[in-house]
């Protein structure tokens, strides 16, 4: 079943890829550019390429990447109940990206009890190999986070062993220690043309999915 969930997870990215395709074929797409995008912008350009989120809720802010647009459309990919629940996703799409679509999705919870053993479980089920991640503890949060590669050619939704393969899926759980919020973070790279080369830096798109996690800041009630 968790497998048939990923693949199908999958499946909606690559549909969002061509949806982004038509969309922004003519223009350049920034944060800024975007009148969705621009209500959970609290601060301009706080970080060079970067600026400051927002959440709905409250409870969080974190970077957001000036080249990314959320997405409004269709609504579902945005959702959010009270100050407890929030997703969101966003993407860049650039003819100029050597055929490669860049997306992630943004998952916030604060639970009554302390779930974030299920949390990490469900999401090294979802995207890690064989369940490897990494830890990285701060003075105010927790980091587990790791990579794998997903061939999506690969009806099965495997993930595959990024140690010989060219990572191209990166996540998170960060935890609150003193509460018991949460957030899951997803960022996918998706080879969209392959014609166009689809070179990828690896090491370069971690970084970047570590410096979404390693920004965000639990806010006080």
């Amino acid at each position: 079943m968790q497998k048939r969930i990923v693949v199908l997870s999958m499946v909606a990215i690559l549909g969002l890829v061509s949806y982004f395709t038509v969309r922004f074929m003519n223009s350049e797409a920034t944060a800024l550019n975007d009148s969705f995008t621009k209500e959970f912008i609290a601060e301009e350009f706080v970080d060079e390429d970067f600026h400051l989120f927002q959440s709905k809720t409250g409870q969080y802010r974190m970077l957001f990447p000036n080249e990314f647009q959320m997405v409004s459309e269709p609504p579902e990919f945005y959702g959010r109940q009270g100050d407890y629940y929030e997703h969101w996703a966003a993407q860049i799409f650039n003819e100029k990206s050597n055929g490669i679509s860049y997306y992630f999705t943004v998952k916030f919870r604060e639970d009554e009890v302390d779930f974030h053993k299920t949390r990490l479980n469900r999401m090294l089920e979802d995207n890690s190999y064989n369940g490897l991640f990494e830890e990285l503890v701060t003075k105010d949060k927790i980091i587990s986070h790791g990579s794998s590669f997903w061939d999506s050619n690969d009806p099965r939704g495997d993930k595959k062993d990024p140690n010989k393969y060219n990572a191209n899926v990166f996540f998170g759980l960060i935890v609150d220690p003193d509460s018991n919020r949460s957030i899951v973070i997803d960022y996918s790279t998706i080879c969209y043309k392959e014609e166009l080369g689809c070179d990828l830096d690896s090491d370069a798109e971690y970084e970047f999915a570590l410096k979404l996690m390693k920004s965000i800041d639990f806010l006080n009630p």
